[in-house]
């Protein structure tokens, strides 16, 4: 064989060598890209089960704080300072010039807004003394009319 084509055939022999390495570095690659995926995959469903017991932990502190008669009774007493504060916010806003404060809270009582409060402070009253509800008298209604 020539020297030329010697020449050429040590340059297909160096091609054909960096074609193998170039198709072992895909391969590498594509098992790469394929176990990032799967890490991926493997990892959103790592968090979906952490949100999910998350949750659930939520949710059974929920249970066990609302089931506790305290911790109801301090709720409904939180949630009635609340519905007191904001009926005081209301009238304060609607109180014109030279008007007093009582006769701005009086009239606030009447607008929706009032009474929307005002039905929220009376059930938050009612459950800090273990008292029935506008919820409990709308749920027996339902039980009556749906027999």
């Amino acid at each position: 064989m020539s020297t030329e084509g010697q020449r050429h055939a040590a340059e297909l022999a160096r091609l054909e060598a960096r074609k193998k390495e170039l198709d072992d570095a895909l391969m590498r690659l594509a098992r790469d890209e394929a176990e990032a995926l799967e890490v991926a995959e493997l990892a959103q469903q790592v968090q979906q089960l952490e949100n999910e017991v998350e949750a659930a932990r939520v949710a059974t502190n929920m249970e066990k704080t609302m089931t506790d008669p305290n911790n109801i009774k301090k709720a409904a007493a939180d949630n009635r300072q609340k519905a007191e504060a904001e009926l005081d916010k209301l009238a304060k806003s609607v109180q014109r010039d030279g008007e007093t404060f009582e006769k701005a809270y009086f009239r606030a009582l009447e607008t929706d807004m009032g009474k929307a409060i005002m039905q929220a402070r009376d059930d938050a009253q009612e459950l800090e003394r273990g008292g029935i509800t506008s919820m409990d008298v709308v749920e027996a209604h339902k039980k009556l009319v749906d027999g």
